[in-house]
This record gives C-alpha cells, sequence and structure tokens, in this order.
C-alpha cells in the first residue's frame, strides 16, 4: 500500500492520546477521526490533530479509515477488532487481545480470513532495553536463555474511565493488564511456549489480587519469574527490574537507573520524568504501519496475543485455586 494512510482511532482515553501523539513520527500517516463513547473526550483529542469526532466504530468505517486502532477496554476488544477485520481494514489492538480465551480464538480465526492485517500491542518488544536484549539473547551472546525475571511494580492506575480498570471482571487486574507484558515478552526471548504456570497472589489495598508472583516453565526447560504489583505506594512511581540469565551469561536492567528527575511539589502528586518518553510507542505504531504498507506479516500477530492471555488467564486461575496449571491440556473456564 503507497500513498497517505488515515487512522480511525477507537477510543479516546490515555493510550489512545499515547498512540495519536506517536502517529507523528510515522510519515504519510494521518488520524482522521477519534471516537468515543465519552463525547468530551474524543473531541479534547480530536481537536489536537486536526481530526473528525465520530460516535462510534460504525461511523469510522463508514468514513473510509485505512486503519483502525483498538484502544478500548479489553471486554470491548474481540467486537470492535472483528468488526473492523471484516470491514477490510487494519487494525492495530491494544493488549491484552481479547478479555476471554474464547474471544481471543474468535479474533484469531477472522485475523486468518481477513485481507487486512491485525497486530497487538504489547509495546514493551519495543521499548530500547528490552530490544537491545532480546537481540543480545537470540544472537547467542549470553548461549542458551535458562531464566528470565521481570519485575514490574506501580499503583493503581488512575486513569480509566469511570475506574474500569480496578474492577477485575472488567480488565483481569494487573495480571492481565500489566504482566502480560512481561508474559508476552519471556516467550519470545525464551523462544519456547509456556507448558505449566503457577502463581502466588495477595489482596490489597488496590483490591483482590494485585500482587502478584507467577512462575512459568516453557516447554526447553528454561523458567521465567514474573512479579507484578498494583499495590505499591503511588509515591514510588512505576518501577522494573529485568534479567535474563543464559548458559554463558547474563543481562540485566532496571528503571530506577533511567529516572530522569523528580519533582516533589509543595501541593499535589509527585512527578517523575521519564527519560524514555513514549518512544517504544513511536516504534510500535511505526513498524505496524510499516507492515500495512508491506503487505505483512504483522509485528505481532494474533496467535502471540493469544499465547500471552492463555498465560495470564492461567495465572489468575492459579492464584485462584492455589493450583499448578498445567498448559498443555488446561481449558479456561
Amino acid at each position: 500500500m503507497r500513498g497517505e494512510l488515515t487512522v480511525g482511532l477507537l477510543g479516546a482515553g490515555m493510550i489512545a492520546a499515547v498512540h495519536a501523539c506517536a502517529y507523528r513520527e510515522s510519515p504519510g500517516v494521518r488520524l482522521l477521526a477519534v471516537a468515543d463513547p465519552v463525547p468530551g473526550k474524543a473531541k479534547r483529542l480530536a481537536d489536537q490533530y486536526g481530526a473528525k469526532v465520530v460516535p462510534d466504530l460504525d461511523e469510522l468505517l463508514e468514513l473510509g479509515v485505512d486503519v483502525v486502532d483498538v484502544c478500548t477496554p479489553p471486554t470491548t476488544h474481540a467486537a470492535a477488532t472483528i468488526a473492523a477485520l471484516e470491514a477490510g481494514r487494519h487494525v492495530l489492538c491494544e493488549k491484552p487481545i481479547t478479555r476471554t480465551l474464547d474471544e481471543a480464538r474468535r479474533v484469531v480465526a477472522a485475523a486468518r480470513t481477513a485481507p487486512g492485517l491485525l497486530s497487538i500491542g504489547q509495546v514493551a518488544r519495543y521499548a530500547p532495553d528490552h530490544r537491545l536484549a532480546y537481540d543480545l539473547a537470540v544472537s547467542g551472546e549470553i548461549g542458551e536463555v535458562r531464566l528470565l525475571s521481570h519485575s514490574t511494580t506501580t499503583s493503581l492506575p488512575g486513569w480509566s474511565e469511570a475506574g474500569w480498570l480496578a474492577d477485575p471482571v472488567a480488565s483481569g487486574g494487573p495480571l492481565l493488564d500489566q504482566a502480560v507484558h512481561s508474559f508476552d515478552y519471556a516467550r519470545r526471548v525464551i523462544g519456547s511456549p509456556a507448558v505449566r504456570v503457577h502463581c502466588m497472589a495477595a489482596d490489597s489495598g488496590a483490591g483482590p489480587a494485585t500482587y502478584t508472583l507467577t512462575t512459568v516453565r516453557y516447554e526447553n526447560g528454561a523458567i521465567a519469574h514474573v512479579e507484578c504489583s498494583w499495590a505499591h505506594p503511588a509515591s514510588r512511581g512505576f518501577k522494573l527490574r529485568a534479567e535474563v540469565v543464559g548458559t554463558q551469561g547474563r543481562l540485566s536492567w532496571d528503571y530506577d537507573h533511567l529516572t530522569g528527575g523528580v519533582l516533589h511539589p509543595h501541593e499535589g502528586d509527585v512527578e517523575w520524568w521519564d527519560v524514555l518518553g513514549d518512544r517504544e510507542f513511536t516504534e510500535e505504531l511505526r513498524a505496524f504501519f510499516d507492515a500495512v504498507r508491506a503487505g505483512g506479516p504483522p509485528p505481532v500477530p494474533a496467535e502471540e496475543g493469544l499465547a500471552s492471555l492463555r498465560t495470564a488467564l492461567a495465572a489468575l486461575e492459579s492464584a485462584r485455586t492455589g493450583r499448578t496449571i498445567d498448559l498443555t491440556s488446561w481449558e479456561a473456564s
């Protein structure tokens, strides 16, 4: 596909705003319209980029956009993604691919027969540190990867419309919203499917199962250890620690060393300055648009989004029951 690509943005929340900003770094891409159930939110975002405001996905499709960018809660992903694919559009869908496995399988089936591309928004793949560690690991620089440790800890996100993130039924909690990045990255670096999952979780003031420790065994024998929390103080900010251990060496990094600065005002919240900014989103969107122009393949195929979702849902089931989940035979209820 040559010429200008037009985008219809479904959703006008925090992630949608980040995506809209990232479009500007992809030449030949124009945000045509924004749809959101809250008209004021859609207008505020659309006005920044000279885009139209429309009420829903149907109106986006009627405008003839080339790409639909789905930035809505996961309970809405399946219906929106399938409708856009069936209408012949290319789709970028935020993670997790859907809220349930049945929905994810329907999305995968739709993507296999659709003329357009579908890619899932596993943006952690594009963070500079994660990308470099992946490149070094798969090049054999540290030998065969045997262990990956990934920790992301923060407070309960406060930006979701009507607080849907705090509703475990709607969001799946931190295991689906946050740790799904860790599960996706671990599977990619280790290069083998997950086969067993065990998770311990604790409740906190942020809600049920908002501090979690998950161990994942992979088919090739490697192990991933994933810590994920919404139970930490807001003043602490978002923290990440990661380590990849191979038979010939190890890689490690954390975000404590990357803090550009912090403002402690006399009143109000602490403000953290992130030196990485939104570069990973810029790279993610650019990779997707490049794939659309080239005719594929998608950067993050739907099947890979399903695999990460399945691991996250198995972790939730393990935390609920206390059992280790055998992914070679398990089906979510």
